[in-house]
């Protein structure tokens, strides 16, 4: 259930982002053929989505404290590995696409008692992961990347 809300908060987020976007490809136009009060309905209309991904998501973005999976001590210090950036990432997507991809990552960690390096989810990694999902969805529907 929890997956299935997960999915449907991206979908609701990405749908949202299109009609926000939609209005602003309105508001760009110099010559329009809607009235600019219904761009400003279309875009109120276009951010109710949001609310509704929010309290979707908002589960997922509370991070609960993952104990180490050697010796279950919760007790740990940032490992601060370096690792390269995702080179296609960059290719693809350009420079946005690669810094959600980094972004979305976990964070290596090392415990303290038994010096076991191990990754967890930090609140900006679960953020930015749900941003790179919404920004890969607007590119397969040609919203984002031509």
């Amino acid at each position: 259930m929890k997956q299935l809300k997960y999915i449907a908060g991206i979908l609701l987020a990405t749908v949202a982002a299109m009609a926000v976007l939609g209005t602003i490809s309105f508001l760009l136009n110099p010559d329009p053929d809607v009235p600019w009060w219904i761009v400003g309905v279309m875009f109120v209309l276009g951010l109710v989505p949001f609310g509704g991904a929010f309290l979707l998501l908002r589960d997922n973005l509370t991070v609960a404290s993952r104990p180490c999976p050697k010796c279950k001590s919760a007790e740990r210090r940032i490992a601060g590995v370096l690792r390269r950036p995702n080179k296609w990432a960059q290719h693809i997507g350009g420079i946005l696409l690669a810094s959600l991809w980094g972004a979305s990552r976990g964070q290596q960690v090392q415990c303290i008692h038994c010096n076991t390096l191990y990754l967890t989810q930090t609140r900006g990694s679960r953020i930015a992961g749900i941003l790179l999902w919404i920004f890969l969805l607007l590119a397969l529907s040609g919203v984002v990347l031509p």
